[in-house]
């Protein structure tokens, strides 16, 4: 409500208005013309603060509804972002359900809480370790494919060695042509099949796992996909660039293959 003390000035004004006019009536037209010329630019001064008043208290309206507008507009784009990340989340926590549990195999979920920020190595921390009866050597997975493996263990965090790095090595199998190579981690570059056969039929496309020799990974996990092939330096082996199945760099819940 609007205090009358606000509208004092308002008021006066109209009083003003009111006492010209009035005062002009007792009079000949000839003698209200002149006075009205007398007076035209205070009425019009005053006519145009009554307009000024008005647009201010408008303005000043308006200002109240933008801004509730953009809070609003504000609390809505927030709303659409976290409804977003929960959806991007439950993507990815489905992909990490289509692997089943057997009677031998148990995972466990993990968060990944911290990367190597000297970027000279592959590996991420998740918040999993001891207590939860995770071992050195197991093995990481994310979606449908293979992450790296456990390589340090505290009591409530592990070390995960992804499979992009220098260090991981591993064998694996062109699942078409049943090929089998060495593969490397090649860091940012993704993954290299090395020691592949000359005459290999391996193409682009073609989607390698692991192969379960060595013990250290597991048969049948998939690493990725053929993105390229071509002899390596020496002219007796085949070479397969691989892109991995699992996005390394935006790695954020796995599980650990207990």
């Amino acid at each position: 409500m609007i205090k009358p003390e606000k509208n004092l000035p308002v008021i006066a004004i109209f009083i003003f208005i009111a006492s010209i006019i009035v005062f002009s009536q007792i009079f000949s037209s000839e003698f209200r013309i002149k006075t009205l010329d007398i007076f035209r630019i205070p009425l019009k001064i005053i006519s145009g603060s009554i307009y000024a008043l008005r647009d201010v208290a408008g303005f000043r309206e308006s200002q109240m509804e933008n801004k509730i507008l953009r809070e609003n507009t504000t609390n809505l784009k927030k709303e659409l972002l976290n409804l977003k990340e929960i959806t991007l989340e439950n993507e990815r926590l489905r992909k990490l359900l289509d692997f089943k549990e057997s009677e031998r195999r148990k995972f466990v979920p993990a968060l990944v809480i911290s990367r190597d920020p000297s970027g000279l190595n592959d590996t991420v921390i998740i918040d999993r370790g001891k207590k939860d009866r995770i071992e050195k050597g197991m093995v990481v997975i994310s979606g449908n494919g293979l992450a790296g493996r456990i390589i340090e263990t505290g009591w409530r965090i592990s070390r995960v060695l992804l499979i992009t790095d220098y260090d991981s090595t591993f064998s694996g199998v062109v699942e078409r042509t049943r090929d089998e190579g060495g593969v490397s981690g090649n860091m940012r570059t993704g993954l290299v099949m090395k020691y592949l056969d000359l005459g290999c039929d391996v193409k682009k496309g073609d989607k390698v796992i692991t192969s379960g020799l060595y013990g250290v990974f597991e048969k049948g996990i998939l690493i990725g996909e053929v993105v390229s092939v071509e002899s390596d330096s020496t002219g007796l082996y085949m070479n397969a660039a691989i892109k991995p199945e699992v996005d390394i760099r935006k790695l954020e819940e796995v599980l650990v293959i207990r």
